[in-house]
């Protein structure tokens, strides 16, 4: 990390002697920082909003913030242990979106929901270059404008909305001046591949109703069309646009095939859907791969008289169909006795509670008992309390009417418990919520009655609760965290979802998925990549398996995923590996390994991390607490050694 007299001259040398190819971004950002922004890079002047001011930096994000918020969890199971966090920008450069690293050491504090990062204010950094330039965007330690930052190293990439815009920036950062510049660049091509899958879904569902034609051109971005029954050409993305040279007018006015060769006997959309695999565009002598995807079906109306009702009943329309009970419920005893029980609670003025580990699929569940209830007819409405600021919950939870605070909407905001009248409010992350509002939540769920804020009017609320959580709430209650009524008022059926690795029909999972995420493709698995993925510990669950399958299917030749294309020990978190690492230190100096000890009955996961303590444990007292000798007896990182030392609740002298 740079002294700040060091940092100084280096930005001072640089724009002046304007040299180094490989850095010409860096040192033209840095100009424009000195010249045009008049920044003093020993003093860095960063930019938190008011509360006014971020709602409506919100609401300018014209997109479905609960979406990018999803893949920025898929995103943080890529780069699994490497302590960064993840972010989205909107297209002014504030962050209004986050999901945090497991490891808080390296957690850039300034990178917080509310942050203004715009090259103007925060000088050369990821998401404020990467929208000046509207590029994808490194900045490694000392590129960073302020001295303050130098320590800090981020990944961002822009991605575009439908119309071909910027909508916001994809950002991944960590405070870690060691961070590996190799393991960065690593980051981020998954800052890049986050931006691409995002412009992907917004574009697919704005454009739900057309059919959808992906081109396999030679770059990473997306290039797709959305065309009508007529071949119209009704939306391109922004790479579409640029490399077929369309501008808004071409948009509505020319149709597919005034791009790409004509295919003899003018078959029809549907048709193609199913044979459609390469094109070739005009004046080129090229063919490319493509793909046509059928408009996004929406699911029929149930059965159910009277045409109001039925306008109300329609499924979502935001892409995927909604997974049934049965679908949730697999060929596994247990989630079949889940689903079972909640069934018989569901809609009995109940409300219900469903635990288990970050990725088991408890939102799907949710949606599923909502659309299979006799409250389809109403709306299933999410709310994840910890992708809300503090400040907003209240607001967005409990709505309040115009004027009732300094900068409120003129419209007002109904609030989500209003909006889920007559239908499910699903509470994500639940042991997440700020304790002073339970005491409100609470109050709500004893009298279903609701006053939004500056309103002085109660509002009677029909909705049924389903909350969720990865925590341990009865350790939140022991530690005065959660309240103990809450919990018990959202106790009315408690079920605890298993982890992907104890589940009894993975197998038929990895199936149901491999046809969800090959598409259009004819990829199969290979027996050695299938015995991988069953003995794989899957920390991530269903969400990790996913985008471990969505790889595969891109990565994979001859339409066989092998297993290098799995990619597992790059995708599995460091501590299996240092696991079985500790175990195996522990075998070599005599020590009889715990996994050796436990119970038959123990799981693997609990018996390995009975190895790690133990021989860490050991080493401590046999070393006499040298940190060093520790780690190289061991053979971890000095990042992995403390980590471990916290989460066991180890000190200098092995206790």
């Amino acid at each position: 990390m740079l002294g700040t007299d060091d940092h100084f001259r280096l930005i001072e040398t640089a724009v002046l002697s304007n040299s180094g190819k490989s850095s010409e971004w860096r040192t033209a950002s840095w100009e424009r920082c000195l010249k045009d922004y008049k920044l003093d890079p020993s003093r860095a002047q960063l930019v938190d909003l008011s509360r006014r001011e971020l709602r409506e930096e919100m609401d300018m994000f014209d997109a479905d913030i609960a979406l990018a918020t999803r893949e920025l969890e898929s995103t943080l199971m890529m780069i699994e242990g490497g302590g960064y966090s993840a972010h989205i920008a909107n297209r002014n450069g504030v962050i209004i979106s986050e999901r945090r690293s497991r490891d808080a050491a390296f957690y850039c504090s300034t990178d917080r929901i509310g942050a203004l990062w715009s090259e103007e204010v925060g000088g050369t950094n990821g998401i404020g270059t990467a929208l000046k330039n509207l590029s994808p965007t490194t900045v490694y330690l000392s590129d960073h404008f302020y001295a303050d930052l130098t320590g800090q190293a981020c990944a961002s990439a822009p991605f575009f909305g439908p119309d071909g815009h910027v909508l916001g920036v994809v950002n991944l950062s960590t405070y870690n001046p060691g961070v590996p510049q190799l393991a960065h660049r690593v980051v981020f091509g998954v800052a890049q591949i986050t931006a691409d899958r995002l412009e992907t879904a917004y574009f697919r569902n704005t454009f739900r109703k057309f059919y959808t034609l992906s081109v396999a051109a030679d770059q990473r971005s997306t290039v797709m069309f959305a065309i009508d029954t007529d071949c119209r050409i009704v939306g391109a993305t922004r790479n579409a646009r640029s490399l077929f040279k369309l501008d808004d007018s071409a948009i509505g006015s020319r149709t597919l095939w005034a791009l790409f060769e004509k295919i003899r006997g003018n078959p029809t959309l549907d048709v193609l859907c199913d044979s459609l695999s390469e094109l070739r565009p005009l004046g080129s002598g090229k063919v490319v791969e493509v793909s046509l995807r059928r408009p996004l079906s929406v699911a029929s109306t149930p059965r159910s008289v009277g045409t109001e009702l039925a306008s109300k009943t329609a499924r979502p329309t935001l892409g995927k169909k909604v997974t049934t009970l049965a679908e949730c419920a697999g060929n596994d005893r247990n989630m079949k006795r889940n689903i079972d029980v909640l069934k018989k609670v569901f809609g009995s003025g109940l409300h219900m509670l469903l635990l288990g580990e970050t990725g088991v699929g408890k939102d799907t569940l949710a949606r599923a008992l909502h659309y299979e209830s006799e409250r389809a007819a109403g709306p299933f409405v999410a709310f994840n309390c910890s992708a809300v600021p503090e400040t907003l919950i209240d607001s967005e939870l409990f709505g309040y009417s115009a004027g009732a605070f300094t900068g409120a909407s003129k419209e007002g905001n109904l609030g989500r418990i209003l909006e889920a009248d007559k239908g499910t409010l699903f509470l994500d992350e639940i042991g997440d919520m700020p304790i002073q509002l339970q005491t409100r939540l609470l109050r709500f769920l004893e009298t279903q009655e609701v006053m939004p804020l500056g309103s002085g009017r109660v509002r009677t609320v029909d909705v049924q609760v389903v909350a969720a959580t990865h925590q341990d709430l009865n350790t939140k209650v022991a530690s005065g965290a959660f309240r103990q009524d809450l919990f018990y008022r959202l106790a009315g059926a408690i079920v605890t979802l298993p982890a992907l690795r104890e589940r009894e029909d993975l197998q038929t999972i990895i199936a149901n998925l491999m046809s969800q995420v090959s598409e259009d493709c004819e990829v199969t698995i290979s027996d050695e990549a299938m015995k991988l993925l069953l003995a794989h510990p899957w920390p991530g669950n269903i969400r990790e398996l996913r985008n471990v399958l969505t790889r595969a299917v891109k990565l994979a030749t001859s339409g066989v995923i092998q297993p290098d294309d799995l990619m597992l020990v790059q995708s599995m978190p460091a501590r299996s590996e240092e696991a079985f690492a500790v175990v195996k230190s522990n075998h070599t100096r005599g020590l009889e390994p715990a996994a050796q000890r436990s119970a038959p009955s123990m799981p693997r996961r609990i018996a390995a991390a009975e190895a790690e303590k133990e021989a860490l444990a050991a080493a401590m007292k046999t070393y006499g607490g040298d940190p060093l000798a520790c780690m190289q007896a061991l053979g971890i990182s000095r990042a992995t050694f403390y980590r471990k030392l916290k989460q066991y609740g180890l000190t200098s002298g092995g206790r």
